[in-house]
């Protein structure tokens, strides 16, 4: 399902592009720990991550494994763009009809 971006500047996330967010929000925030800041009390986000994801290794690996699947899921999202006078809609940054 699509993003879509409306005219008042407000974005609506649905079905697919809700775990896609959620994926860019867990990148993030083990960029940050990466950094030493953490985003929570209580356990680190990077080994919640590599738990449900099931990927082994280190803080860098998850992030760099999370960094690839962002951007691949980036390129296959549709986005729905909401002009005052007609809708644009765009897939990997390309316009669709």
């Amino acid at each position: 399902m699509p993003i879509e971006h409306n005219p008042g500047g407000s974005t609506t996330l649905t079905g697919d592009s809700i775990s896609f967010f959620r994926l860019a929000a867990l990148k993030g925030a083990v960029g940050l720990e990466l950094k030493g800041i953490k985003m929570r009390r209580g356990p680190v986000i990077w080994k919640q991550a590599a738990r449900e994801f099931g990927i082994k290794g280190n803080k860098q690996k998850v992030y760099d494994w999370l960094c690839a699947e962002v951007e691949k899921q980036r390129q296959q999202q549709e986005h729905i763009v909401h002009l005052r006078s007609r809708r644009r809609r765009e897939v990997g940054g390309q316009e669709v009809n």
